[in-house]
């Protein structure tokens, strides 16, 4: 047998492959060079929109809590100074109320008094009048005496009388005021409880100012236009505070003022 020879390759076929996995390998490198452009202008364009989109509201929403609270503090500090001043301007008016009442009490002993000595000195004009039946002489001079007496001791009456009533409506006018001051530090009760986020105990104490606006009402028959003004706005605080409106701050507020204005009246300066 003959052995036969390995027919050779033509060497074209050899440098055809060699093209072809060059460009294959051309073509791949391009591939992961635009791939990788992509990936990176997708990291470049996204990381940047996903921070702005999570990590800057909340560290926005983190720096308003803080201030929010800071402002509460505040807020709540500043409230409970007020209801102290407001406790003791309502210690500094009961203590005020007191000796009104004494007084009062003693101008009532002393028309009592009066009423006695009225009484006992009647009696001695009665006697005195018996007397000048058997003096006929004096009969004038002593009826005159007589008038004269009663005449001073019914002006004396009347004086008492009326230092009496003046009296008892300023006894009365400080009562309604301090009823007012009352109804002012439940409005402050109501604001502090409105900071705490307490709807439904605001509105109980708000039904508490309610009263002792009522109370005032006739104690003070000069203010009781402007008192049921001030209770029919209460009344729409009321529906205000149920619906959550942000106009409650506001009027509370406005509503604590003017009850603090019917309490402390402005005083007019002294005349030069």
């Amino acid at each position: 047998m003959t052995n036969q020879q390995p027919t050779p390759q033509p060497s074209g076929s050899a440098f055809g492959r060699a093209v072809g996995g060059f460009f294959r390998f051309l073509v791949r490198f391009l591939f992961v060079l635009v791939v990788g452009a992509l990936i990176g202008l997708g990291l470049f364009y996204a990381v940047p929109g996903a921070f702005r989109t999570l990590v800057q509201p909340v560290q926005r929403n983190t720096a308003r809590l803080a201030a929010l609270e800071q402002r509460v503090t505040k807020e709540q500090a500043r409230l409970q100074d007020e209801n102290l001043a407001l406790q003791e301007r309502v210690a500094d008016l009961e203590a005020e109320l007191i000796p009104l009442r004494e007084g009062s009490a003693v101008q009532a002993q002393d028309i009592a008094g009066a009423a006695e000595q009225i009484q006992e000195l009647g009696e001695r004009v009665a006697q005195a009048e018996q007397d000048l039946v058997a003096q006929h002489t004096d009969l004038a001079a002593q009826q005159e005496a007589a008038e004269a007496t009663r005449s001073e001791l019914g002006s004396a009456v009347d004086d008492l009388g009326e230092q009496a009533d003046q009296t008892a409506a300023k006894a009365e006018e400080l009562e309604g005021r301090l009823a007012l001051l009352q109804t002012a530090q439940d409005l402050l009760k109501v604001r502090l409880l409105l900071v705490e986020e307490n709807s439904r105990g605001a509105r109980d104490t708000l039904l508490l100012a309610t009263a002792h606006l009522e109370q005032a009402i006739p104690l003070m028959p000069e203010q009781a236009e402007t008192l049921t003004a001030l209770q029919e706005r209460m009344a729409g605080l009321e529906a205000l505070i149920a619906e959550g409106s942000f106009r409650v701050g506001p009027e509370l507020e406005s509503l604590w003022a003017d009850v603090m204005d019917l309490v402390l009246p402005a005083v007019a300066p002294p005349a030069e």
